[in-house]
C-alpha cells in the first residue's frame, strides 16, 4: 500500500473511530443520567460502575484509533475490529439500560401520580329484555337510588340523557334492593347502579343469581381521585402518634388493600385484603396487622353507621383508610392497592412465593416448603371456605404471601426480574407513597441487601348477623371485634413505630 493510499485509509479509520466513540459516550451518558435521575443506585455501586465503564472506554478508544500514519501491523487491525465490536455491544447495552431505566421511571410515575380509580356505573335490564344498547331504551323508566353513590349515579343519568338526547324518566328508591325487586317484576325497564355494588349481591341468597337474571348494556366511567375523607382519624395522644415525616429512614404505616376485581385496571370495589404494614426502615422490621373483611365497625361514608369493613372499599380506598385509622387510633400515612390480576402477575414476575408449613393441610399446603405461582397463591390467599376458622385462615395466608414477597424482593428479585415486575404493576397497582420515598427505600435496600424481619398479627372476633349500613333492610354475616385484640394490636403498632424489636413468638402468645 503506497503512503498516499495508506494516509487516506488512516484518516477514514480515524473518522469511523470518532463516530463510534461519540455514539458510545453519548449512549452511556444518556443511560447514566437516566439511572442517576432515578436516585435508586447506591453511591458505592455508582462509583464502581462509573470507574469500570471509563476504564473499558479508555481501552476501547485506544484500540479503535490507529497510532501512526506510516503503517501498522496486521495484529493492530484485528485489535481495532475487536474494539469496534465491543464498542457496539456497549452501545446496545447502554440503550437497553436506558430503556430499562425509562420503563422504571414510567412505572413509578404511573403508580405514584395523583392516585385515581375508576367507578363504573352500569345500566342493567332484565335478561329477557330485547334491548341491547342505550338507544333501545328511549322512553324507558330507569330505577336509581340516592342512598348509595348518589354523585356518580347522577353523573351517569346526565350522561344517559345526553346520549339519548332526551329527558329520562327516573324512579327513585330508598334502597338498592328495592329497585332490584322492581326490575325483576318489570315495574321499571332499567336500573342505574354502580357496578361495584353488585358484588354485594353474592352475600345475599335471594340476589346471587343477579348476573343470570340481568344483563349490562351500558357503562359510564367516572374517574375519582382516591383521597381519604377530610375528617381526621382519631388519635391517642401518645408519642407514638407524632406525625411521620416522608423520609426513607422514618417509620410509617401503609394500608395494603386487595381490590376485589380481576380486570387489568383498578376499579372501586370491596376490599378483600385489609392489612396494615408498620414499616421501620432503619430496624428492617415490618409488622403486618390483619383485620378481617367482615369486621363490624363504623363506616365513615355512612355517617359512622356500623358496616362490614370490606364494604368501605365501595366508597373508595380513602374510606377504608379512615375506618382503620379510627379502629386502631393511629394515622395511616399511605396506602397501596392492588387488584387480583396484578397480584397474580406480580407473584409470577418474582418467580413465585415460598410458603413454609409445619403441617399438611390437605388443601394447598404440604409439610415443608411450598412454591406457589400467581394463580395458586391467589387461591391460597382468598380461600376461607375450606378451613374451619374461615376468614382468620385467609388473613393468615394473606400475610404469609406478603412475607414471602418481601423475602423475594429483598433477596434481589426486584433487580433480576424488574421488567416483569414493572409490567405487573402498571394499571393494576396504585399507591399514595411519594416516588422519591420509594426510590430511597429501594436505594437503601440495594446498598445493604439486609433481610427484613416480617412479623404478623391478626385480630379476631365472633360471628353474628346484622344489617350493615351498606345493605339497609337486609341481614348479613358480620364479625364483632374482639376489643382486647384490637387494643393489643394498637399497642404493637406503637411499639413497632418506636423501633422496638418484636418477635413472632411474642406475638403468638396472645
Amino acid at each position: 500500500m503506497d503512503e498516499h493510499k495508506y494516509n487516506s485509509t488512516w484518516r477514514g479509520w480515524k473518522i469511523i473511530s470518532g463516530i463510534v466513540t461519540a455514539a458510545m459516550l453519548i449512549s452511556q451518558g444518556m443511560t447514566g443520567f437516566r439511572v442517576w435521575n432515578l436516585k435508586m443506585l447506591p453511591a458505592k455501586y455508582a462509583a464502581a460502575s462509573t470507574a469500570a465503564v471509563l476504564l473499558i472506554d479508555a481501552i476501547l478508544i485506544y484500540g479503535m484509533f490507529p497510532r501512526t500514519e506510516n503503517g501498522e501491523k496486521r495484529g493492530a487491525l484485528w485489535g481495532r475490529a475487536a474494539a469496534y465490536v465491543l464498542s457496539l455491544v456497549l452501545i446496545v447495552g447502554s440503550l437497553v439500560g436506558w430503556h430499562a431505566a425509562a420503563k422504571l421511571d414510567e412505572t413509578f410515575d404511573a403508580i405514584t401520580r395523583e392516585p385515581s380509580v375508576s367507578a363504573h356505573v352500569g345500566v342493567y335490564v332484565r335478561r329477557e329484555n330485547s334491548a341491547e344498547e342505550m338507544e333501545d331504551l328511549t322512553g324507558a323508566v330507569f330505577a336509581m337510588t340516592d342512598s348509595y353513590d348518589m354523585e356518580n349515579g347522577q353523573a351517569a343519568l346526565a350522561e344517559i340523557q345526553e346520549h339519548l338526547a332526551a329527558e329520562v324518566s327516573a324512579k327513585k328508591y330508598d334502597t338498592v334492593f328495592a329497585m332490584v325487586e322492581d326490575l325483576y317484576t318489570g315495574d321499571v325497564d332499567a336500573m342505574i347502579l354502580n357496578v361495584a355494588y353488585t358484588d354485594l349481591f353474592e352475600e345475599i341468597e335471594r340476589y346471587r343469581d343477579f348476573s343470570e337474571k340481568t344483563k349490562l348494556i351500558y357503562q359510564y366511567e367516572v374517574k375519582n381521585t382516591a383521597e381519604a375523607p377530610a375528617e381526621e382519624a382519631t388519635q391517642i395522644p401518645t408519642e407514638q402518634t407524632e406525625p411521620v415525616a416522608a423520609q426513607p429512614h422514618d417509620p410509617f404505616i401503609v394500608y395494603l388493600s386487595g381490590s376485589d376485581t380481576r380486570e387489568s385496571v383498578l376499579k372501586t370495589s370491596r376490599s378483600d385484603v385489609n392489612i396494615l404494614a408498620v414499616v421501620h426502615p432503619e430496624k428492617k422490621q415490618i409488622l403486618l396487622v390483619n383485620t378481617p373483611r367482615d369486621y363490624f365497625i363504623p363506616n365513615p361514608a355512612c355517617g359512622g353507621g356500623l358496616d362490614k369493613l370490606t364494604h368501605c372499599g365501595l366508597y373508595g380506598v380513602g374510606c377504608s383508610v379512615q375506618a382503620l385509622s379510627e379502629l386502631y387510633h393511629y394515622p395511616i400515612d399511605y396506602y397501596a392497592q392492588i387488584n387480583f390480576t396484578g397480584f397474580e402477575t406480580l407473584i409470577d414476575a418474582i418467580g413465585g412465593v415460598h410458603i413454609h408449613s409445619d403441617v399438611d393441610d390437605g388443601v394447598y399446603l404440604k409439610k415443608g416448603d411450598n412454591l406457589m405461582d400467581g394463580e395458586q397463591a391467589l387461591k391460597f390467599a382468598r380461600d376461607r371456605f375450606k378451613y374451619s376458622d374461615g376468614d382468620h385462615a385467609r388473613g393468615r395466608h394473606q400475610m404469609q404471601v406478603i412475607q414471602s414477597v418481601v423475602d423475594q424482593m429483598s433477596n434481589g428479585a426486584i433487580v433480576t426480574n424488574y421488567s416483569d415486575i414493572m409490567d405487573s404493576l402498571q394499571g393494576m397497582f396504585v399507591t399514595s407513597m411519594p416516588s422519591q420515598m420509594i426510590a430511597g427505600l429501594i436505594k437503601e435496600q440495594l446498598d445493604t441487601m439486609d433481610k427484613w424481619n416480617v412479623l404478623t398479627y391478626a385480630v379476631a372476633g365472633r360471628g353474628g348477623s346484622e344489617i350493615p349500613s351498606s345493605m339497609p333492610g337486609l341481614y348479613a354475616y358480620v364479625m364483632y371485634p374482639d376489643q382486647d385484640m384490637v387494643d393489643h394490636a394498637s399497642e404493637l403498632i406503637g411499639r413497632a413505630l418506636n423501633g422496638e424489636t418484636l418477635t413472632q413468638e411474642e406475638l403468638r402468645t396472645r
